[in-house]
């Protein structure tokens, strides 16, 4: 799930492994394709983002 709080910061929040995690992006595509599937690419690559986000996060 991805939250923004309005300034093009973005809060990515997960579980992964278990585990809570809660990521930033300014990745402003993401937050826009996130939820929307209408382009199948930017749809994809939004979810890689956030992904990669959280296992950045999880492995600090």
């Amino acid at each position: 799930m991805e939250i923004g709080n309005g300034y093009g910061q973005y809060v990515i929040k997960a579980t992964y492994k278990g585990k809570e995690i809660v990521a930033h992006t300014t990745d402003s595509e993401a937050w826009d394709y996130l939820n929307d599937d209408s382009d199948k690419e930017k749809h994809l690559e939004a979810l890689r983002h956030c992904y990669y986000k959280i296992v950045e996060e999880y492995n600090r």
